[in-house]
């Protein structure tokens, strides 16, 4: 990273770390839409910090590095990845995240097999996607792992662990013909998910104030030279197989191994309900050319209208992350289905712009002047 990057960085962090407020106009918490890293107010103000500090990335790898792959884990990874591949000419890039790892090593453990034998088929976004197909030894398994997924305590399929675990009713499961991402309890399980989180504010604030204690805890553990285990605090962090995940992509980009690896790439044509430009999170045989996404073909009607509404959303948040219009951050929260009302997303915008005025200044010219 260039000295560029280094000092820029820092200001972005401090921008990330503010806290969000959680005053509302209207009775309406701003902790239950900016709960999601990744979707609602919360994820789109954590894309509209990011996206200009990964675009900086790029230009510095355009001059000093450009044979280089940029590797992307800062959420929201769908975002991101969407601004990258519609509002920059960088091809080598690849968005990464733990849940599709997570997930093939939870299935081969309710199947009782090794990871290494188990390939899924990914359909959908970041945070936002299902399993439609399992492979075991290549043979299509689908409908024993479906089988097993309905018979198995929720407690034993692997949720992630900031998030809480509901079970899904089977007849949603075999209805989908899907597994779902543990993600989408914030979409199918909205009522108790929110109860939940409402009392965890309560008790302990949001989320992002509970991980800032504990990186804080672990940097001071961190300073031992003589620390030689990962800390069991890290677990209450999340993200686990991120290692996993980002060793074994560059491995196999460096070795042309040409492997199967869960990555958001371009979609080109993969899943041919989506645009080809845009960014989706698919199963990928890495090279040294890159991934290849593997095709998946027509969205069944089941899923496809989910994936389609939150798509839209993060091509909204891109586009005004580039252009700094905030009509389109309102249009953006309203079509999301984590938001309930267009008076609702106009004041929480208007208060996270307030909350973001020293960070955000492509949204505070003279052209998109507050109403």
């Amino acid at each position: 990273m260039s000295l560029r990057c280094r000092r820029r960085l820092p200001r972005w962090c401090r921008a990330a770390a503010r806290p969000i407020p959680n005053r509302s106009s209207k009775g309406y918490s701003a902790e239950a839409a900016s709960r999601r890293a990744e979707n609602g107010a919360g994820g789109m103000f954590k894309a509209l910090r990011t996206i200009p500090v990964i675009f900086d990335i790029i230009r510095d790898m355009e001059e000093i590095c450009h044979n280089a792959w940029l590797i992307n884990f800062t959420n929201p990874v769908g975002i991101v990845s969407e601004a990258v591949m519609r509002y920059t000419s960088w091809q080598r890039y690849v968005g990464l995240c733990n849940c599709p790892i997570s997930m093939r090593f939870g299935i081969a453990r309710w199947m009782g097999i090794d990871p290494a034998r188990v390939r899924m088929e990914l359909s959908g976004l970041n945070h936002h996607f299902f399993v439609t197909d399992v492979f075991i030894d290549g043979k299509s398994c689908f409908d024993e792992v479906l089988d097993r997924y309905c018979e198995l305590p929720v407690e034993e399929l692997g949720t992630m662990k900031n998030i809480m675990a509901i079970p899904w009713s089977s007849a949603l499961v075999r209805g989908l013909r899907a597994v779902p991402v543990s993600y989408l309890n914030y979409y199918f399980s909205t009522r108790e998910e929110l109860a939940q989180l409402m009392a965890d504010y309560r008790t302990h604030g949001v989320r992002a104030e509970v991980v800032k204690q504990v990186e804080a805890e672990l940097f001071e553990l961190y300073r031992d030279p003589e620390l030689h285990e990962k800390p069991k605090r890290l677990e209450e962090r999340g993200g686990a197989h991120y290692s996993d995940a980002a060793c074994s992509l560059i491995d196999s980009i460096v070795n042309d191994r040409g492997d199967i690896q869960y990555v958001d790439v371009r979609n080109g044509g993969a899943v041919s309900s989506l645009p080809a430009e845009s960014a989706i999170e698919c199963a990928a045989m890495i090279t040294a050319d890159g991934p290849k996404p593997l095709a998946v073909g027509e969205l069944s009607p089941a899923i496809n209208g989910s994936i389609q509404t939150i798509k839209s959303f993060e091509r909204l948040v891109a586009e005004a992350a580039v252009t700094g219009n905030r009509d389109l951050l309102v249009a953006a929260l309203v079509a999301n289905p984590l938001c309930d009302s267009d008076a609702v997303a106009y004041d929480v915008i208007d208060e996270l712009l307030d909350a973001h005025l020293a960070y955000l200044p492509q949204f505070f010219g003279c052209e998109h002047e507050r109403r």
